[in-house]
């Protein structure tokens, strides 16, 4: 199906919100079923490890320091493996968004976002290695900012979500400068910086707004299963720890644990829509790419007049 957006255009921050609205109304459902299909295999493996955690570590008061441990070596465990979940699909909804741009049409499925990722995938090492440096470098600097900034009243934690913002921008914009051939890698950062400050306001609190709308969903959407385990729990046994030792209370705990994972994930390729816009929008301020698209409409306007 072809979609009606304009990709390659000037936006300020309504249009950027707006957009990102637009795009999200347009492709939500095929944007669902092409990810999703990616995601039964992992999030499975997600639901069993979840599951073995709970068979393996007791919940009581009484647990020991083997237990402790072995909890531990599980929590590291299952953060890493969301971590390189979460790159992979990060990359995945990167490759979506592509060929949504490419095609201007939702006429591709999951194997060719898979394709794309694949064959791209020496581009994102790379540049993960340029991503990992930066952080370094920039760590000491942004987190004393962030720490000024939490002890403004009122508008400091706002000013850090900002701040926080536009670095994720500002990475997101250096890849795909990098992805496209407009940059190299090593060069990305520090250029698609200069790019960027420039619109400043505009690109990080579009980003914030839409982050914060979607942080407030997920909140929403993860405190009705909250409330219906606590529910059953109660009911149950009264809230005690002998209900997640049970099958139906570790089973419970499992699928509400995957569920948060895949809220988890659908929140961060989603933001991959909102970071498309501003790096089009950006692009677009750089490098003028419509300029002739606008020269050639222009001239039909005054052929038809």
């Amino acid at each position: 199906m072809e979609i009606d957006f304009e990709f390659r255009k000037e936006r300020k921050l309504g249009e950027i919100v707006q957009d990102f609205i637009n795009l999200l109304r347009i492709v939500l459902k095929h944007f669902f079923q092409t990810i999703f299909r990616l995601a039964i295999i992992p999030l499975c493996l997600m639901l069993v490890l979840i599951y073995y955690g709970t068979t393996r570590v007791n919940l009581k008061s009484t647990t020991n320091i083997e237990d402790s441990a072995e909890l531990i070596v599980l929590l590291l465990v299952g953060l890493l493996i969301l971590l390189v979940v979460s790159m992979v699909f990060f990359g995945l909804a990167i490759e979506y968004f592509l060929l949504l741009k490419q095609k201007r049409s939702t006429d591709f499925d999951s194997t060719d976002v898979w394709k794309s990722f694949k064959q791209h995938f020496g581009q994102y090492l790379k540049f993960l290695l340029v991503a990992i440096i930066s952080v370094l470098i920039i760590a000491i600097p942004l987190v004393i900012a962030m720490g000024i900034m939490v002890f403004i009243p009122f508008i400091g934690s706002f000013a850090a979500g900002i701040l926080a913002s536009f670095i994720g921008v500002w990475f997101f914009c250096a890849f795909l400068f990098y992805r496209e051939g407009y940059l190299g890698a090593t060069e990305s950062m520090h250029k698609t910086l200069d790019i960027l400050k420039g619109k400043f306001i505009d690109y990080s609190v579009s980003s914030y707004v839409v982050s914060f709308v979607f942080q407030v969903l997920l909140m929403m959407l993860t405190l009705m299963p909250t409330i219906v385990l606590g529910i059953i729990a109660y009911n149950t046994v009264g809230f005690e720890n002998t209900f997640f030792d049970s099958f139906l209370g570790r089973m419970l705990t499992a699928i509400g644990g995957t569920l948060v994972v895949l809220l988890y994930l659908v929140y961060y390729m989603f933001s991959v829509l909102v970071y498309g816009i501003i790096y089009e929008t950006a692009k677009e301020m750089q490098y003028g790419e419509n300029v002739y698209e606008k020269i050639e409409h222009l001239g039909r306007e005054e052929d038809a007049q």
